[in-house]
């Protein structure tokens, strides 16, 4: 990503010119155990200054850019939230867009975790830099083939767990901390089918306790980051004319 690169370049930029100014300066014979002590009274080496100006000013200008429009907050929840809908809808949508599967089959659902989502979205404009404090992660969107029963335990996990897990293409219900009801694509659980998910290569290595992810039938890495698939589609509505938005449909729901 361009920005990461910028980041990058700017520090590699301020270490080779640390580095440089430490080889020309001649090595004393004699040591000194005085200890120096590293504050706010260093003055800034203006050289270093003047040459990283530039970056930062471009970082600064693109972290600012205005990506889209949000007509309300949103903000995570549970059992479920604006923020976890929103985010997993988008996920599973661009995931569609770009999974180009070998064997036919679709992504069936979305499934991230709560904790992964690390500021709320606010209304008004959305910059680049609300997304990177939204996901500042470099996790990666993979698509996972499991078995029936390892979804059915991906299903029991989120009716049991106490936070609004993000989901999407999916309605649980839960009953009194274990799974009541599962539809996938408003169709009925199929223990004896497989089943496609798209969800963040952190979780996929069994990360939040998520062990059913472990030894999946296919893993099959879709080729983007999480934050670059929330910028590509804030990018994609604004083009369209369109704002944010996002609603509570009940995905995640208590049963009597």
């Amino acid at each position: 990503m361009v920005i990461n690169q910028r980041i990058l370049f700017s520090l590699f930029v301020c270490i080779f010119l640390v580095l440089h100014s430490c080889q020309h300066k001649p090595l004393s014979k004699k040591t000194s155990s005085e200890l120096k002590v590293v504050n706010s009274s260093i003055e800034p080496d203006q050289e270093v200054e003047s040459m990283i100006s530039a970056y930062r000013s471009q970082l600064d200008e693109e972290m600012n850019q205005v990506l889209a429009n949000s007509p309300f907050a949103m903000r995570k929840a549970s059992p479920e939230g604006l923020l976890n809908n929103f985010i997993a809808d988008l996920v599973l949508e661009v995931a569609d867009d770009l999974y180009k599967p070998e064997d036919g089959q679709e992504i069936d659902f979305c499934l991230l975790n709560y904790g992964g989502l690390r500021a709320n979205l606010p209304e008004g404009p959305i910059t680049r830099a609300r997304v990177f404090e939204i996901m500042p992660f470099e996790n990666e969107m993979v698509v996972l083939t499991l078995s029936g029963d390892k979804a059915y335990e991906l299903f029991e996990y989120v009716a049991r767990s106490d936070k609004g897990m993000p989901i999407s293409g999916l309605k649980i219900g839960a009953r009194n901390g274990s799974l009541g009801h599962v539809l996938i694509q408003g169709k009925e659980f199929d223990r004896l089918r497989n089943y496609k998910v798209v969800t963040s290569d952190y979780l996929a290595e069994g990360g939040d306790r998520m062990r059913f992810f472990l030894d999946p039938l296919n893993t099959e890495m879709v080729g983007m980051r999480i934050r670059d698939a929330i910028i590509l589609f804030m990018e994609r509505e604004t083009a369209s004319g369109k704002e944010l938005f996002s609603e509570l449909d009940g995905r995640i729901y208590f049963m009597e």
